[in-house]
């Protein structure tokens, strides 16, 4: 069965997969030809080939190893979260590291997902699937711009931030907010949202369950910097049923009220045929 997102295969997807060790790559490479479907995959053998290519072609997602001749993995994710039309693309790296100094400063610089060397094809698709779906949920229409607002934010161990909505869409809420160690990627948190819509009205969504999706450093220039952007999926289950309709009703309130909907954050999904080994 090839693997779907939303009901359409991912055969669509082009993948550029960048590793100085052909094994690795044939690996990836078939995984993402046989289990997954797509056929548009480019190989590339360090950074420097990799970057070439990126600014040549259109990528959907990027896999890369860490340590390559000529340009490495960080430096490419540099490059990219630096380059204005290639900022959001998902980053998946793979890497032998799996100490969580070296996982929070992957994330910190932008890495999408990482996969600890050696993987499963379940991993490898997991963390695909992961990273298309989010950047899937970006390119959609947003509100953003809120009119003044408290977000509060809990988590498990019992600490209670106080963080400010970037957008919300139909599905989840990405704000900004001081990091902490307790902000995991996949791991769970509680949001309660009050926006005042005008002098005398006042719009709450009480106690949604939320998975965090995406954490990104607000400026990855800036190594001395704790700000960071956390994106959360709302599951509608676990907040009782009724979570998302409530989102959906602030938005409905928000939009007739005139609040600005953003315009997608992402240029369109061009085609690109599959390429050979540069």
């Amino acid at each position: 069965m090839l693997f779907s997102l939303k009901g359409e295969t991912v055969k669509n997807v082009s993948f550029l997969v960048v590793d100085d060790n052909q094994s690795f790559r044939s690996i990836v490479k078939s995984t993402i030809n046989d289990q997954l479907g797509s056929l548009r995959v480019i190989s590339a053998v360090n950074g420097l080939i990799a970057k070439l290519i990126l600014q040549k072609q259109t990528v959907d997602i990027v896999i890369s190893d860490v340590d390559m001749p000529r340009l490495d993995g960080f430096e490419l994710l540099s490059f990219m979260r630096s380059h204005p039309k290639l900022k959001h693309i998902p980053f998946i790296m793979m890497t032998p590291e799996d100490s969580k100094e070296f996982v929070c400063n992957a994330i910190e610089q932008g890495v999408t997902e990482y996969l600890v060397k050696p993987f499963t094809i379940e991993k490898l698709e997991d963390a695909i699937r992961r990273s298309w779906y989010g950047a899937e949920q970006r390119r959609n229409g947003r509100i953003s711009n809120l009119p003044s607002h408290t977000l509060e934010v809990s988590f498990s161990d019992g600490h209670t931030l106080n963080a400010s909505v970037v957008n919300i869409s139909a599905s989840g809420i990405r704000y900004e907010v001081q990091y902490i160690d307790e902000i995991r990627l996949f791991s769970k948190c509680s949001a309660s949202l009050s926006v005042d819509i005008s002098k005398t009205r006042t719009v709450s969504v009480e106690t949604l369950v939320c998975d965090i999706v995406r954490v990104e450093a607000v400026d990855f220039s800036n190594s001395h910097s704790r700000r960071c952007y956390v994106a959360v999926s709302v599951n509608d289950v676990e907040s009782g049923g009724n979570a998302l309709n409530d989102l959906n009703r602030l938005i409905d309130v928000l939009t007739r009220e005139g609040t600005s909907q953003s315009e997608s954050e992402f240029d369109s999904v061009n085609e690109l045929a599959g390429g050979p080994d540069l």
